[in-house]
Protein backbone atom coordinates (compact mmCIF):
# COMPACT_ATOMS: atom_id res chain seq x y z
CA UNK A 1 0.00 0.00 0.00
CA UNK A 2 0.96 3.78 -0.14
CA UNK A 3 0.20 6.88 1.42
CA UNK A 4 -0.16 10.05 -0.03
CA UNK A 5 1.51 12.80 2.22
CA UNK A 6 0.25 15.66 0.13
CA UNK A 7 0.58 17.70 -3.47
CA UNK A 8 0.62 14.51 -5.36
CA UNK A 9 3.49 12.78 -3.55
CA UNK A 10 3.25 9.33 -1.97
CA UNK A 11 5.49 7.16 -0.57
CA UNK A 12 5.18 3.18 0.31
CA UNK A 13 3.72 2.21 3.52
CA UNK A 14 6.71 -0.28 4.27
CA UNK A 15 9.43 2.64 3.62
CA UNK A 16 7.60 4.66 6.09
CA UNK A 17 9.78 4.88 9.73
CA UNK A 18 7.82 7.49 11.22
CA UNK A 19 5.21 10.57 11.05
CA UNK A 20 5.76 13.39 13.78
CA UNK A 21 4.24 16.99 14.02
CA UNK A 22 6.38 19.96 12.76
CA UNK A 23 4.49 22.18 15.07
CA UNK A 24 6.09 20.93 17.93
CA UNK A 25 9.60 22.81 17.22
CA UNK A 26 10.59 23.21 20.79
CA UNK A 27 10.56 19.46 20.57
CA UNK A 28 14.95 18.61 20.68
CA UNK A 29 14.16 15.28 19.18
CA UNK A 30 12.20 16.32 16.38
CA UNK A 31 15.09 19.17 15.41
CA UNK A 32 17.73 17.29 15.64
CA UNK A 33 16.18 14.83 13.28
CA UNK A 34 15.40 17.37 10.99
CA UNK A 35 19.40 19.09 11.56
CA UNK A 36 20.99 15.87 10.96
CA UNK A 37 18.81 15.09 7.71
CA UNK A 38 20.67 16.06 4.21
CA UNK A 39 19.68 19.03 2.67
CA UNK A 40 19.05 16.12 -0.12
CA UNK A 41 17.15 13.84 1.81
CA UNK A 42 14.50 16.71 2.89
CA UNK A 43 11.86 16.98 0.27
CA UNK A 44 9.49 20.10 0.61
CA UNK A 45 5.82 18.85 -0.35
CA UNK A 46 4.08 21.86 1.14
CA UNK A 47 3.79 23.99 -2.13
CA UNK A 48 2.37 27.40 -0.43
CA UNK A 49 0.54 25.53 2.43
CA UNK A 50 2.37 25.89 6.21
CA UNK A 51 3.63 22.94 6.76
CA UNK A 52 2.29 20.43 9.44
CA UNK A 53 4.12 17.51 9.44
CA UNK A 54 7.17 15.43 8.79
CA UNK A 55 7.56 11.87 7.28
CA UNK A 56 10.80 9.60 7.97
CA UNK A 57 11.43 6.91 5.53
CA UNK A 58 14.62 4.80 4.52
CA UNK A 59 15.49 7.04 2.32
CA UNK A 60 14.02 11.05 2.77
CA UNK A 61 12.54 12.89 5.18
CA UNK A 62 9.60 15.12 3.94
CA UNK A 63 7.86 17.97 4.76
CA UNK A 64 3.94 17.56 4.72
CA UNK A 65 1.24 20.32 5.19
CA UNK A 66 -1.19 17.21 6.33
CA UNK A 67 -1.60 16.54 10.24
CA UNK A 68 0.12 14.05 12.00
CA UNK A 69 -3.16 12.35 12.75
CA UNK A 70 -4.77 12.65 9.14
CA UNK A 71 -1.34 10.95 8.02
CA UNK A 72 -1.59 8.06 10.60
CA UNK A 73 -4.99 7.58 10.05
CA UNK A 74 -4.20 6.72 6.30
CA UNK A 75 -1.42 4.63 7.01
CA UNK A 76 -3.41 2.11 9.17
CA UNK A 77 -6.07 1.69 7.13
Amino acid sequence: MYLHIGNSKIVFNNEVIGIFNLSSSDNQVNNKVLKNASFEAVNNTTGNDRPRSFIVTDANVFVSPISPLTLSKRYNS
